[in-house]
């Protein structure tokens, strides 16, 4: 494919939320409307409105194009891959959200001229999806603690970037809580008790910040769960720093399971959030299910040590 030849042998739609990052991704938007004459493709560029717009446009352009972009943040991924799901086509991402941790698991474009050599190579990782029966998720979910946090980040209005969400964790500290779980897997692992937060990843990183799942891969058909047991505010903001390393794993309150899935009950007066998306009342149980390297991420290359697979042709 030769994207300097001037013939439209590529066609690729972009969905861009203009209000992504609170309102960083509108200049991201503009640079691309007036730079995509360059890029030697058949492009557009799709606005979301509203709440589950990204999802509508997603199912609606991919009848046609053959590769989706996404202008956003987690939250956007989110929405467009449950659009395009369950048989995806490529897509690539801009990182212009909030916190950016799916984004961060690849080496994605930030103008024109980078995404025109991503599409002249055309490679780039098959990744893992979570099913969570009603909805598909591309990271995280977070319950318990993680899930109280996300919420309380939506009120918060002047403050963006991972800075957000610890001005966020220590508003919730104000009113700690611990929900009991009970959490199973199909090989025998069985976990029940009160528990500060649970939180699944698929990828590495949540928050803008915290790397409560540091070993996670997303393209290893697993998921990694977060266990952190219950505990008073002191003792969360002892171990606070040490999530933002990735450390707290050693520490003797907090466990680490490996899953192809998993069954979860908890009290359902508790929010979650699936990719930084709140829901505000969990699940009484969820089952969680790998959708194992059924995502096409073109990417220039994955994040150092993120990925289990090199690189493959993917358009």
């Amino acid at each position: 494919m030769d994207l300097n030849s001037g013939r439209l042998c590529l066609k690729v739609a972009i969905i861009a939320n203009p209000r992504a990052g609170r309102g960083r991704a509108q200049s991201l938007i503009n640079a691309l409307h007036e730079d995509s004459s360059s890029l030697h493709c058949d492009i557009s560029i799709e606005p979301t409105r509203g709440p589950g717009d990204g999802s509508r446009l997603a199912r609606e352009l991919s009848k046609s194009a053959d590769v989706i972009g996404i202008v956003g943040g987690d939250g956007t991924v989110h929405e467009v891959v449950n659009g395009l799901m369950p048989n995806p086509i490529p897509i690539v991402i801009f990182p212009a959200g909030t916190g950016n941790d799916y984004a961060s698991l690849f080496r994605c474009p930030k103008n024109i001229k980078e995404l025109a050599a991503i599409l002249k190579n055309g490679q780039g990782a098959r990744v893992d999806v979570l099913d969570l029966g009603d909805q598909f998720c591309v990271n995280c979910v977070g319950m318990g603690f993680e899930g109280l946090v996300n919420r309380r980040s939506r009120e918060i209005k002047r403050i963006r970037g991972s800075l957000l969400y610890l001005v966020a964790v220590f508003k919730t500290l104000s009113s700690l809580a611990c929900p009991r779980f009970k959490i199973s897997t199909p090989d025998g692992v069985r976990i029940e008790g009160e528990k500060l937060l649970v939180s699944i990843g698929n990828g590495n990183r949540t928050g803008g910040a915290f790397y409560l799942t540091p070993n996670a891969v997303p393209d290893d058909g697993l998921v990694d769960v977060c266990l952190v047991d219950a505990m008073n505010w002191l003792r969360v903001l002892r171990l606070l720093p040490l999530s933002l390393r990735g450390s707290h794993v050693k520490r003797p309150e907090v466990r680490i399971v490996r899953a192809a899935s998993l069954e979860i009950e908890t009290d359902p007066e508790f929010p979650m959030h699936v990719d930084g998306e709140t829901v505000d009342c969990s699940p009484e149980r969820l089952t969680i299910t790998v959708r194992p390297r059924v995502l096409p991420v073109l990417c220039d290359a994955p994040a150092a040590n993120r990925l289990s697979r090199p690189r493959e042709k993917l358009i």
